[in-house]
């Protein structure tokens, strides 16, 4: 599925490249360069990607990339052999007619020509450099001082700091439509009031808001040139990790809130829906489908994925058919299955404050390590209301091995059932596709977790108990 859904993006978003009647012409030219390849490449969300794999001219340290189309815009990246260094360059919107030149080995002198976008961006990049070491010596002389020396340097750095903004300013303000410009404008933070008008206690949440409120400010997500900066990635993940509660009821309005910014027709969203599919199927944390089953049912099949074949919609589709019912938070579908003396136990008819329902095989190596480990929960935690419906999963001929492991593995405390032909459709019901597989219901039958593992039982359920009961007591 992750294969599938990159190949699909990035195919939609480069069918964009090659369109114009324009062409690129970009002659790298390095004096002291021996080798006699250059690998070019540009970034592409969280990837860098090979664009191709250029072969020295007549002339050493001389390479061409040459094409009849416009390439797309963005930051690009070249590779030099054997030491693999690794050098950025920009990709202007028009005019990819230019040269990259170097005449030191080491590409200290690194120059453009032809290229306003890259000698912009350039000669910014040197005037940072003139700064850094007056940095270097003002922090120097900070340590160790107080009092009014402290602050003398402290101004220096703020006049610094100013003359920095200052010059990004001027940039922004006189060449608007650069690359130059988004990549300045992509890393100016976010100015947050101080909110002094409110109690001490509310402004520091009040502060988060807003900044979260405004985060991409300055960075256009409907753009498609963002997606080819390498940037975009590391600040989409700390929108949805940092600045965000990891639980699921956080995690969606965010994602709807990103995708409103992206509009759903930008190769952004192309490229973050498919992403973030893949980032939250292959989660370990618990409760994490919730976020799949939010994505397949507002966007999915919305018709908002034109790209995906029939195919693997209705496997998307499916899929979250399955986890849906299962969700935390449900209400546990009722299920009647048998004991071994043939009759019927349903879910319904337990009584218990807290019910463990654990779906296990005899067979199942995982199983077979953490039971010893759910026996012992089962007999600790029963006079704490809690009961544990140990359901075996095989079936038909199979049937008997589920009675005889029961005995072998000491799960005489918990209430044991099967079901020889699979009438209650539990298999379907609870999405069992491996085993074991735990889920712990309150006693309105409304599932509070699943999918962790049976040496956690202990800790999970002191949590839980701990927090019903504070919510209790109000």
């Amino acid at each position: 599925m992750c294969r599938y859904f990159f190949i699909a993006i990035f195919a939609l978003v480069l069918s964009n490249v090659g369109t114009s009647q324009n062409k690129h012409n970009i002659q790298f030219k390095f004096d002291q360069y021996q080798n006699d390849t250059l690998v070019v490449g540009y970034y592409f969300g969280e990837r860098q990607l090979v664009i191709d794999t250029l072969y020295a001219q007549d002339t050493p340290g001389h390479f061409a990339m040459e094409g009849d189309s416009l390439l797309h815009p963005g930051v690009y990246i070249f590779l030099t052999h054997p030491d693999n260094g690794f050098y950025q360059f920009l990709m202007p919107r028009e005019d990819q007619e230019f040269e990259v030149l170097s005449s030191k080995e080491d590409f200290s002198d690194l120059s453009y020509k032809g290229s306003t976008d890259n000698e912009l961006f350039s000669e910014y990049v040197d005037f940072l450099a003139t700064k850094r070491p007056v940095i270097e010596q003002i922090k120097a002389k900070m340590e160790g001082t107080d009092g009014a020396l402290k602050k003398t340097y402290e101004d220096e750095m703020r006049a610094i700091d100013t003359e920095v903004k200052a010059k990004q300013a001027a940039i922004i303000a006189d060449h608007p439509e650069t690359l130059t410009t988004m990549l300045l404008k992509a890393n100016q933070e976010v100015e947050v009031p101080d909110f002094s008008e409110v109690p001490e206690e509310e402004r520091k949440m009040k502060r988060y808001r807003y900044y979260k409120e405004h985060y991409f400010d300055h960075i256009d997500l409907t753009d498609s040139v963002t997606l080819y900066s390498p940037f975009i990635d590391d600040r989409v993940k700390y929108y949805l990790e940092k600045l965000t509660i990891q639980l699921p009821d956080s995690i969606n309005p965010t994602i709807d809130k990103l995708f409103s910014m992206m509009g759903t027709e930008s190769s952004l969203f192309k490229y973050y829906l498919g992403s973030l599919y893949n980032q939250y199927a292959k989660s370990k944390v618990v409760g994490m489908d919730a976020v799949i089953v939010h994505l397949v049912d507002n966007y999915y099949i919305q018709g908002l994925a034109p790209w995906m074949s029939e195919e693997n919609m209705a496997k998307i589709a499916d899929n979250a058919n399955k986890i849906r019912p299962t969700l935390m938070g449900n209400i546990a579908q009722d299920i009647t299955v048998y004991k071994e003396d043939g009759s019927p136990v349903s879910l319904d008819s337990i009584n218990y404050e807290y019910l463990v329902l654990l779906f296990w095989a005899p067979d199942c190596g995982h199983c077979k390590k953490v039971m010893p480990n759910i026996v012992e929960f089962g007999k600790e935690y029963k006079s704490k209301g809690v009961e544990v419906f140990a359901i075996c999963t095989k079936h038909m001929d199979k049937l008997p091995t589920c009675w005889e492991a029961v005995k072998e593995k000491d799960m005489l405390g918990f209430i044991n059932a099967a079901d020889q032909y699979h009438k209650s459709s539990f298999k379907t019901k609870y999405d069992i596709r491996t085993t074991p597989k735990i889920f712990i219901l309150d006693k309105d039958k409304k599932i509070l977790i699943k999918g962790i593992g049976g040496e956690q039982l202990p800790e999970v359920m002191d949590e839980i108990i701990k927090s019903e009961n504070a919510a209790k007591n109000g």
